[in-house]
């Protein structure tokens, strides 16, 4: 075999001269080759088996793919020529065939590769190749991409073959060719997010030792499913959330009005807009604004990469860099909002408010989550950090430079960072609750629902950044841990108190689905010391958290500087 193309690759990136060579041997390429076509052979033969026939006519005179008049569900007359043969809604059947090839295709790359990627560095680092790499002289951008391209490559040569039977049953079903490889363009942009987004679950999440290839693929198995399955339940698409259907590329297989799988992209995107802009009236403005949306996600990943990359214990973000992803994310959720309704109608709704409140919440406590990952250092950053302002003081520096450090610095407690981004995301929502078309009562209790979900995530940011400043080895797992009770266990607790007394339901606020409350018909009725409590409590807690953290801080600060004079 000549594999003088693959040495010239090398010359563009040496990384993926390095994945090819190790994965591109003849028994790999026929295994990947044999599991491909076979897996196409059965599915064009279990779609001939959905074929009606003679046979099944004397029990049932309709089926899915006839032509004639509509009798039920998905069911047609079925009608037959001159020679006794039923007539055949081709169309249909190949759009079906299109539109499974496309949901197995989307599934394969996204949740496979993703499992790859983690997988392989996982396996780098544990053969302790992985610090060898970082020594090389090739940039991050080029040893990551050549991760992208070069683990999944048999995958991607398995679904290569897979595109002949995709294009001729397209063509088929009378899908026009642009929207087929407008669509492929939007799997390749999704391919990168994903991808992307892997590699840096695969550099930070070292910690889950073998587990992690699983979770990472079940993520996203579990994302994928979900998201498709809110397609299909013809929810209406002037809801922020569809802003997590979007990241799903089956979401925008293209098909026509005839399609029995899922209805057209057209129709499930009539009402898509953004700032009340009708970005779903074409398909190709739908596709640009998920194409930004692919774009920014990666961009704002590929920082994170090159950061962890190059210092595997500096944290995730710049500061800087989340009030920018931060505000980011808020101007886009904020825009698919419902604002035709909430904010030019006189009666937008009695509950339309709360609706699209609690979606926006509901997609920045993931965003919340990332950053108290991504922007609370460890204990030895925070460490150094401490000696430092320690010898600052000692040197008769102004302190009045700490403020200034816990927002921009690099080192200190991402506290402050993950309050002003808070901040950032209630003043963005608070404007919609303002601007909206409802009374003051209304307006009154989704600020208050905003004050609560600042208050909940500052808890979690004190407690994760309180826990990695621990000795112990696992800081990480416990800290992720014990987050994910503080989520999940008030919740339950809460559930049993409430299932018996329905005059316990104001404990609701005293858990995440607290925010959720406030702005329910049942937290109208709250007095004004019952809404204050949960905050106060909260406040509370996180001032002692605070506390406590600053308290360690002093005296690692202390022990680190008596080591440092020390050794001197």
């Amino acid at each position: 075999m000549n594999l003088n193309w693959i040495n010239q690759v090398g010359d563009w990136n040496p990384q993926l001269l390095r994945e090819l060579k190790g994965r591109l041997k003849p028994r790999n390429l026929i295994l990947s080759a044999a599991i491909s076509l076979l897996g196409q052979f059965l599915l064009f033969m279990y779609f001939q088996t959905q074929l009606p026939n003679k046979l099944e006519l004397v029990y049932s005179p309709s089926h899915k793919y006839c032509t004639g008049t509509p009798e039920s569900f998905h069911q047609r007359k079925c009608l037959v020529d001159e020679f006794g043969d039923i007539i055949i809604n081709w169309q249909l059947w190949y759009l079906d065939v299109f539109t499974w090839l496309s949901i197995i295709g989307c599934f394969t790359l996204l949740t496979a590769g993703a499992y790859l990627i983690i997988n392989d560095l996982a396996s780098e680092e544990k053969r302790e190749t992985l610090n060898f790499i970082r020594l090389s002289p090739q940039s991050p951008q080029s040893i990551l991409s050549g991760k992208m391209l070069g683990v999944p490559i048999l995958l991607f040569i398995g679904l290569l073959l897979a595109i002949p039977l995709h294009l001729l049953s397209a063509l088929a079903g009378k899908i026009p060719l642009a929207e087929t490889f407008s669509f492929y363009i939007v799997v390749v942009a999704a391919c990168i997010l994903f991808y992307s987004a892997a590699l840096l679950f695969g550099l930070v999440g070292s910690w889950l030792g073998g587990f992690q290839s699983w979770l990472g693929a079940g993520v996203v198995l579990c994302f994928l499913i979900v998201t498709m399955r809110i397609a299909a339940v013809e929810l209406s698409d002037d809801y922020p959330l569809v802003f997590a259907r979007l990241i799903n590329p089956t979401y925008l297989i293209p098909d026509t009005a005839i399609s029995s799988t899922f209805s057209s992209v057209s129709a499930r995107l009539i009402n898509f807009q953004w700032f009340s802009l009708s970005v779903g009236d074409s398909l190709y403005t739908t596709l640009g604004f998920t194409l930004i949306i692919y774009g920014l996600g990666t961009y704002c990943i590929w920082q994170s990469l090159n950061r962890c990359f190059r210092d595997p214990n500096t944290t995730m973000l710049s500061k800087r860099q989340s009030y920018l992803l931060t505000a980011c994310y808020a101007l886009i959720t904020l825009g698919l909002a419902n604002w035709s309704r909430l904010v030019l109608e006189s009666d937008p709704g009695h509950y339309k408010l709360a609706e699209n409140l609690v979606c926006l919440l509901f997609l920045d406590f993931w965003l919340f989550l990332y950053l108290i990952a991504a922007l609370n250092p460890h204990r030895q950053t925070l460490q150094d950090w401490a000696r430092y302002r320690r010898t600052a003081r000692a040197k008769g520096l102004v302190d009045s430079r700490l403020v200034q450090d816990l927002i921009w610095g690099e080192k200190s407690p991402g506290l402050i960072a993950i309050a002003i981004n808070a901040i950032i995301a209630s003043v963005a929502i608070s404007g919609l609750v303002l601007l909206s078309q409802y009374s003051a009562s209304h307006k009154l209790n989704a600020l208050f629902a905003l004050v609560l979900s600042v208050s909940l995530a500052m808890v979690y940011a004190a407690l994760a950044q309180l826990l990695l400043f621990t000795k112990n080895h696992n800081r990480v797992f416990w800290s992720a841990a014990t987050v994910g009770t503080a989520i999940i266990l008030p919740v339950i607790i809460v559930a049993i108190f409430t299932s018996s007394y329905r005059d316990n339901n104001f404990l609701w606020l005293y858990s995440i689905i607290g925010p959720i409350f406030a702005i329910s018909p049942d937290g109208k009725y709250l007095s004004p010391i019952t809404a204050l409590l949960p905050i106060l409590s909260y406040w509370t807690m996180m001032s002692l958290l605070v506390f406590q953290l600053r308290r360690n801080l002093v005296k690692a600060g202390e022990s680190a500087t008596k080591a440092m004079l020390a050794g001197k």
